[in-house]
């Protein structure tokens, strides 16, 4: 299990390189949360790997802040990609290198954050 925080900066660690077949330097990775309270999906690319080691485990730089995501459990998965789409639509099963359970933690600057999940606005009153 992986916790991020919402509405900061942070390094995640991730262990992508052992299922990784694509070469290093073409490889993005896409990481996909779903969650498990409002079953939205959040799309974003994992960038800028800070790992000295990377055949043990890898660092990336997160911020959630853009996406407003509801403090909760996420089923993640991490997909292998060779493109700069943001899109998992053309990717197989083949292409996932890791999955698991994220929790997101931390409050939202504003009172009443408003959360946009596939197209549909939904308001979340404190």
């Amino acid at each position: 299990m992986i916790s991020i925080p919402n509405y900061t900066n942070s390094l995640t660690p991730f262990t992508l390189k052992e299922k990784t077949t694509f070469p290093l330097s073409a490889t993005t990775y896409i990481l996909q949360l779903n969650g498990k309270e409002l079953h939205d999906e959040t799309l974003l690319f994992l960038t800028g790997d800070t790992t000295l080691n990377v055949d043990r485990y890898n660092y990336f730089p997160i911020n959630l802040t853009p996406y407003n995501l509801v403090v909760g459990q996420y089923d993640y998965t991490v997909w292998q990609n060779t493109g700069n789409t943001l899109s998992t639509s053309a990717l197989t099963i083949n292409d996932v290198v890791e999955t698991g359970l994220a929790t997101i933690y931390g409050t939202a600057q504003s009172p009443n954050p408003v959360y946009t999940a596939t197209g549909q606005t939904q308001y979340v009153f404190q």
